[in-house]
């Protein structure tokens, strides 16, 4: 893979997150546990890419996740934009 690329702007990873949200029903999978229902807009990588990169598309390593959890998951990194 191009390191100058955006990993998440291909047709695999797009692919992939559609089918993490959608098994999801597009909800938030967090909030869930707790009965509120609130739209998951970021599939999230269960398992760091960094240390199981053979994990990237595997749909049991995504979790549909709203911003602000996605956000307490990785406090590290600041604030998440991106729509992966």
């Amino acid at each position: 893979m191009n390191m100058n690329t955006n990993p998440y702007d291909n047709a695999k990873h797009k692919r992939w997150r559609e089918r993490v949200l959608r098994r999801a029903g597009y909800l938030c999978e967090e909030c869930s546990r707790y009965g509120k229902r609130v739209p998951a807009t970021i599939a999230h990588h269960i398992h760091e890419l960094k240390d199981f990169p053979e994990q990237r598309y595997e749909l049991s390593n995504g979790q549909a996740l709203c911003m602000e959890c996605h956000n307490k998951k990785h406090p590290d990194k600041g604030r998440f934009s991106h729509t992966s």
